[in-house]
């Protein structure tokens, strides 16, 4: 038995057997992706599957080196080992990987004229580039590493065995090729010198290089971390929509809401394959139709993994733990922004964190859960490449998504969202489209996007009245008197401001009444604990992160003007389950100055002025008709696909694969326009000052628990960078988040 080790714990015949053992599985689970794209670019399933089985016998070949089998044994043996003196394993992998593939072509024709098999190894733990970014050390390295004495001989041996056992024969590997300089053969291929890449692209095409080169290296990383992590292989959710039932009837019970059945809205929606829009008012149980829908869908295509993506971090959080409780925890992935805690590319392989940890990490990051609950910007930046974009866009391709609140979003990330459904669904993935308020413009933009897209709304509810709407000529400021006796009364009371600066402000007038300050500038330790309370609070001051996916009930809400659909949504945290006995009243105030600064998504001034004088001229008990109607006549005439920001998302994502040459991971930060997001009013994560001592002594990723977002205008004049962190001269208080100086003219984010 050799003594070769591919980690401190693992032989390297052992990685091998077990990389092997979860291709086969990984194989199988992508067999109807593998299939649909032999079709779309015509070549045979099996050739594939060779090219794909190279990429795994032969990954791990430069780990047969002499300094990488030095640093495994100081590993087992507790020393330390200094890095400098490492070579990435995998470069050394990609001379013969691409030998090999060249090898492969000549015998049973090229499926792609680049070398896509050797990339794929080249890339599998640092980010590729064309100027080799992360091969530094290995561009001023004198030599070639020296293999271990018997090492090359018993990789390949092992390789040609596997393939035998396909019954096939490895293809013809020169062990020449240990006496070349490996990275200088990577730089005459992918550089820009000679634009080789290039060259090739204009032969084969960028959709099917990038499609081919997706599913290579995504198929590589299954089987290489379920190998390192020895874990079990299960790709598909196996839960039957009658089993969800039975999850409803106990969250009900453990909820104490009377259980009647499944609505018929919820039963239209799980009896649908195919793309879906579903339109129904907060409260109706969307969530739960959502569920029974992807489960059909996903039964439907054979076994398909789920996600399920919303605009904020807070919803997100609130729909993962709902999730966790019907799936189960070890089932459903968690990714976003503050989740997104795995440290690519900053060390090392095997330093620090065991693969247990990382592999944990790396599945709620990559789509890898059989359930995965995500901010729609971590799907977005596939289209850009960025993070561990090859294995999120492996594992959305043919899936279900479920884009929830799809009505919150402006004409940029619109734009790309549209981009974005556009290349998945052509890749097989079937999407469900939710909104409580969806104007008629928005619902034929995606009818003209979405071949055979089923429309249902909830035709049921649409008369019911939830609450008892009221416009108030005057600023929420001078309701104090008004809020603290509905109060005091003992009704739960809900109020929302648009700018945080005003929600913690009155939260300070209302300390006696200990109410819940609810808005992004907690940090996350924090943050959490409130959003865990929230449904508990009788009295609740919030900013918009209040609006969508939260699962609360109050009697009356006190809220500032905003566009229709948000006031919607707002209204739906009051009187959730519809009781017509219950007295449920909802005042709406005038917006201030700030406001209209903040929400202008239609680049309008007039949009608050004009949502607020049509429900001016509403006022009363008003059923989800009435609200849809209102909706309607705010947004007249307004096509987003007509914005300049929409059209320019467009065209960003479509350049963006040229910029990228179709494969190339982007680099952090090397195109401005490339965001999920944009804003007139930037913003930079920091440490409030006063967590400094802290900080410091936290390792890089637990101190994102310290984190808060503040204006880049108010960092600039506050920041106190330190040790390469960004620590800001700002209060901080448990209760009320993160407090700025004051300041003229500025604006506050929410």
């Amino acid at each position: 038995m050799s003594s070769y080790l591919a980690k401190p714990g693992q032989t390297y015949r052992e990685h091998i057997e077990e990389a092997y053992r979860f291709w086969k599985e990984a194989i199988a689970a992508k067999r109807r992706i593998i299939e649909k794209l032999s079709l779309r670019y015509d070549f045979p399933v099996e050739r594939f599957l060779k090219s794909s089985l190279l990429t795994v016998v032969l990954h791990d070949l430069g780990k047969m080196t002499e300094p990488f089998q030095t640093m495994m044994a100081a590993k087992r043996q507790g020393k330390r080992f200094d890095y400098k003196k490492n070579y990435r394993h995998e470069l050394v992998s990609f001379s013969f990987v691409a030998f090999a593939a060249l090898s492969l072509n000549r015998q049973e024709g090229n499926i792609t004229n680049i070398p896509l098999e050797a990339l794929a190894v080249a890339g599998h733990h640092r980010p590729l580039n064309t100027d080799l970014t992360f091969f530094e050390r290995e561009r001023k390295a004198l030599s070639s590493p020296s293999f271990v004495a018997g090492g090359l001989e018993e990789a390949l041996a092992l390789a040609g065995d596997i393939f035998r056992r396909e019954g096939w024969y490895l293809p013809d590997v020169d062990v020449g090729l240990a006496k070349y300089n490996p990275y200088s053969s990577l730089a005459g291929l992918v550089g820009y010198e000679h634009n080789r890449i290039g060259q090739l692209l204009d032969r084969d095409g960028y959709d099917k290089a990038r499609d081919l080169y997706i599913l290579l290296k995504g198929i590589l990383h299954y089987a290489d971390w379920y190998a390192s992590g020895r874990t079990r292989f299960t790709y598909s959710v196996n839960k039957s929509p009658d089993m969800l039932e039975e999850d409803l009837i106990k969250r009900c019970q453990a909820k104490k809401i009377p259980y009647r059945g499944l609505r018929s809205f919820q039963v239209r929606m799980g009896g649908c394959t195919g793309h879906l829009l579903a339109v129904a008012p907060t409260g109706s149980g969307k969530t739960e139709g959502s569920l029974l829908w992807a489960l059909r869908n996903a039964g439907d295509m054979d076994g398909a993994k789920i996600l399920y993506l919303l605009p904020t971090m807070n919803t997100a959080n609130q729909i993962w733990q709902r999730l966790c409780e019907i799936f189960g925890t070890d089932n459903v992935g968690l990714t976003h922004s503050m989740a997104n805690l795995f440290l690519l590319g900053e060390r090392e392989e095997d330093d620090g964190d065991t693969w247990e940890d990382r592999l944990g990490l790396l599945f709620h990051q990559a789509f890898l859960k059989l359930v995965t609950v995500a901010t729609v910007d971590q799907w977005l930046t596939c289209g850009f490449n960025a993070g561990r974009w090859v294995l999120k866009e492996i594992n959305a391709t043919n899936s279900v998504i479920i884009l929830d609140e799809i009505h919150a979003y402006d004409g940029w990330t619109l734009g790309l969202i549209i981009a974005g459904i556009r290349h998945f669904a052509a890749r097989g993935s079937r999407f469900l489209l939710m909104s409580a308020t969806m104007p008629k413009a928005l619902i034929e933009l995606f009818t003209g996007v979405l071949d055979g897209l089923s429309v249902i709304r909830e035709e049921n509810l649409l008369h019911a009245i939830r609450s008892d709407y009221q416009t108030v000529d005057k600023q929420i400021e001078e309701a104090a008197d008004d809020i603290g006796k509905a109060v005091s009364s003992g009704r739960r009371v809900l109020v929302v401001v648009n700018t945080v600066e005003k929600c913690q402000n009155l939260a300070r007038e209302f300390a006696e009444l200990k109410p819940a300050c609810y808005h992004s500038r907690f940090i996350l330790k924090d943050r959490k604990d409130i959003e865990k309370n929230l449904d508990e609070s009788h009295f609740v001051i919030a900013t918009q992160v209040v609006e969508v996916s939260l699962d609360i009930d109050f009697d009356w809400l006190f809220t500032e003007c905003a566009p229709p659909d948000a006031l919607a949504q707002r209204a739906g945290r009051v009187n959730r389950y519809r009781d017509p006995e219950r007295d449920s009243r909802v005042y709406i105030y005038q917006a201030s100055e700030k406001a209209g600064k903040i929400y202008n998504p239609l680049n309008d001034r007039d949009l608050l002025k004009r949502s607020y004088e049509v429900f001016q001229n509403r006022q009363g008990r008003l059923c989800e008709r009435d609200l849809i109607e209102i909706v309607e006549e705010v947004y007249e005439g307004y096509r987003i696909e007509d914005t300049e920001p929409y059209r320019e998302a467009i065209d960003v994502y479509r350049q963006t694969q040229g910029k990228r040459m179709a494969i190339f991971d982007n680099r952090l930060g090397e195109d401005k326009q490339e965001v999920t997001r944009r804003s007139n009013y930037d913003t930079i994560s920091v440490i409030p000052y006063c967590f400094y001592e802290k900080a410091l002594q936290l390792p890089p990723r637990e101190r994102k628990w310290y984190e808060v977002k503040v204006p880049l205008w108010y960092y600039q004049e506050h920041g106190k960078p330190r040790e390469g962190i960004n620590f800001c001269d700002l209060k901080y208080n448990e209760k009320l988040g993160g407090i700025l100086k004051p300041a003229d003219n500025k604006t506050e984010l929410w």
